[in-house]
């Protein structure tokens, strides 16, 4: 079988995975939809062809309003898809073209008018698999709920994503790990993505939550390890210190700087085994958000020597990546420290309480840590915006 693989994007999260569309035997060849704005020289040349293909193909005006219809109906990809629509039209014709396979459906009305014509379904990788490279709160939010989700339903064949994440996808029958740095990827393909009315990837963020096909892998039953429980209760307290993106400004915004990390720890440390997690650059996989170091780790030391860090705790355990030791070290623990990012995802996942400091991002913007932070695993979220708030948050939640 002759399978037509039609890409909207160039970024390889949001690409067909081969082997989630094409079976033994079937040859598979890949129709990129030209992006006027990444090759305007190219997407040129074409366009003299491409309107004669308009007046030529279609055989009715009704068809060709239909194609063109769902042209327009395809997000991220409109310009592209009125360049190819009508040729691609004219080998489905001939026959050069068995099946039609993409991504995702999700927003591609003209990859399922195209197989249509053909009279087959459209081959969705995205039904059968994930693949995702993007930034790890994305993963936690959107990828590896929807993958669980179809391991539930006995769909899942295969998942990829970044170096150290077997340990997140630890239901998948076949998990690929891609060397390179995590980078920003909407997840409008997602079920819960939300493309945005004028642009496809503008509000990619969920205000609310569907979670029809979402179910997060229960990672606490999972990873349960006494290794990781102390004579006290555990309370474990996450940091970044990387930059962050807004209009007009780039510099760490959602971190504990050093003097109200040590009052954050001075607050716990008498009722709790306080586990200090904050990644330094060369322990996980990066993204595009630069990582800077604050002393945070020599001040805990000096002035809390008791105060364990996952750097410490991995020295013992070198046989685990950093990601599994923290689904290990969380699964003991149900007292959370956290900040807006990846780590606010992640305490969130385990039951108990997690206090967020949230200065600045979209999840302050849409609610999300009052409207739906709970679902990931029943945990009660708590969200604190300044440093006197987060502290008087410890107070009342945590001690």
């Amino acid at each position: 079988m002759r399978i037509a693989a039609l890409e909207r994007f160039a970024d390889p999260s949001r690409r067909c995975e081969p082997a989630l569309v094409r079976g033994p035997g079937d040859d598979l060849e890949t129709f990129d939809l030209p992006d006027g704005r990444r090759t305007p020289v190219a997407f040129a040349r074409a366009l003299p062809g491409a309107l004669r293909d308009w007046l030529r193909v279609p055989r009715t005006s009704v068809e060709r309003r239909s194609l063109l219809r769902a042209c327009l109906a395809t997000g991220g990809a409109r310009a592209g898809a009125l360049l190819r629509a009508p040729g691609l039209l004219e080998r489905l014709r001939r026959g050069d073209i068995d099946a039609i396979a993409c991504h995702s459906t999700s927003g591609f009305a003209l990859a399922g008018a195209l197989a249509r014509a053909a009279g087959l379904p459209c081959r969705e990788a995205l039904a059968r698999g994930t693949r995702y490279f993007g930034e790890f709160a994305f993963e936690l939010l959107a990828v590896v709920p929807y993958a669980y989700w179809l391991h539930r339903q006995g769909r899942l064949e295969q998942t990829a994503s970044t170096a150290d994440t077997r340990c997140l996808y630890y239901f998948s029958p076949r998990h690929v790990e891609h060397a390179g740095a995590r980078r920003y990827v909407p997840i409008t393909e997602y079920p819960i993505g939300r493309p945005g009315r004028w642009r496809y990837d503008a509000s990619s963020f969920p205000a609310e939550l569907d979670t029809s096909r979402w179910h997060p892998p229960p990672y606490k039953d999972v990873y349960r390890d006494e290794r990781y429980t102390w004579s006290k209760p555990t309370c474990v307290v996450c940091n970044k210190a990387t930059d962050e993106y807004y209009r007009w400004h780039r510099a760490p915004t959602n971190v504990l700087e050093v003097d109200l990390l040590l009052s954050v720890i001075g607050r716990l440390r008498e009722r709790y085994q306080v586990v200090y997690v904050r990644p330094r650059r060369d322990d996980i996989v990066v993204d595009h958000q630069p990582t800077h170091e604050i002393g945070d780790h020599e001040a805990i030391a000096r002035a809390y020597p008791d105060v364990l860090t996952i750097q410490r705790l991995r020295a013992r355990h070198p046989e685990l990546g950093y990601n599994e030791l923290q689904l290990r070290l969380f699964a003991g623990c149900e007292r959370f420290v956290s900040v807006l990012g990846g780590s606010a995802y992640l305490a969130s996942w385990f039951g108990g309480v997690n206090v967020v400091y949230a200065r600045r991002g979209w999840e302050v913007d849409c609610g999300a840590y009052e409207r739906w932070f709970d679902r990931f695993s029943g945990a009660r979220v708590v969200a604190a915006a300044t440093p006197q708030a987060l502290l008087s948050t410890i107070d009342r939640e945590l001690v």
